[in-house]
């Protein structure tokens, strides 16, 4: 039983290796049959000429600090003192229900940061949600806030205009970006390739693929035509990171045991901060 067990990985990890040269991320290591790494289509920016249906989320924005302008001396009066240098290390944190969602890096030696490395992305902020920035200041020994403000429910003129502004509770100001989710175009589709056939691993919701009527555990028979067992690890991914204009036609067995063919067309997908991180 043994060397079976070591026939079998020995068999198993050449190809667990090429996946993982491939891209793909191991999704357990339970035993040879579980080593499949996850690989993922492309995510691109949209075509210029592009019209984004469906059109961005209501209930989904995009968000970054623009900017802030720190006050001349901290909350308590005094001179700033941040070590080197003669000016504050500010940072932002970004809250919503008070739970922080993102804060930025801190920004040396200035009152008007800009934090042109963001983080920025996709948040969901529903009508009910209140949003709360704190901007502090970064010291060796412990950081200390600069000034807050509580946002409370964005308006619907914060959402015509793209941006919050608000004044700090100490003085100074902050930009904050929101506007409508920022799109990516692709598939939304993650798939794992076993010995000879590829099975669809998870669906974005609401994306192109899923949409198309791909759905988790679908095992891929063929990609234009082309049938599974007979292309090669680049092979498929290069189909399917290469979608034509007018769609690409799958042959996909459901897990009812049905077969299919589906044409999936790239679209518009608009993936969020804490799932896919920043853009």
């Amino acid at each position: 039983m043994v060397l079976q067990r070591h026939r079998a990985l020995s068999l198993c990890l050449p190809a667990f290796i090429l996946l993982l040269a491939a891209g793909g991320t191991p999704l357990a290591a339970g035993g040879c049959s579980a080593l499949y790494p996850e690989l993922s289509t492309r995510l691109h920016e949209p075509p210029s000429d592009q019209e984004l249906h469906p059109p961005p989320p209501e209930n989904v924005r995009w968000l970054r600090v623009v900017r802030a302008r720190i006050p001349e001396r901290t909350r308590d009066g005094r001179a700033w003192d941040s070590g080197a240098g003669d000016l504050p290390d500010p940072y932002v944190r970004v809250f919503v229900n008070g739970a922080e969602i993102f804060r930025t890096a801190e920004q040396a030696n200035t009152l008007e940061p800009t934090w042109p490395e963001g983080p920025s992305g996709n948040f969901q902020i529903l009508p009910e949600d209140r949003l709360r920035v704190e901007v502090w200041e970064a010291n060796p020994l412990i950081d200390k806030p600069i000034g807050v403000r509580d946002i409370g429910r964005p308006s619907d003129t914060h959402r015509a205009a793209g941006e919050i502004e608000v004044e700090l509770d100490a003085g100074g100001s902050l930009t904050l970006a929101f506007q409508p989710a920022h799109a990516k175009f692709g598939l939304g589709l993650w798939y794992q390739l076993h010995s000879g056939s590829a099975f669809i691993s998870r669906t974005m919701e609401g994306g192109p693929a899923e949409r198309a009527g791909l759905r988790k555990d679908d095992e891929v028979l063929e990609i234009a035509g082309q049938p599974v067992r007979r292309m090669s690890v680049a092979a498929i991914r290069g189909a399917l990171d290469a979608v034509p204009r007018a769609g690409l036609v799958l042959l996909v067995k459901h897990a009812t045991g049905t077969t299919e063919r589906i044409r999936v067309h790239e679209g518009p997908i608009y993936p969020l901060f804490d799932r896919f991180a920043a853009e």
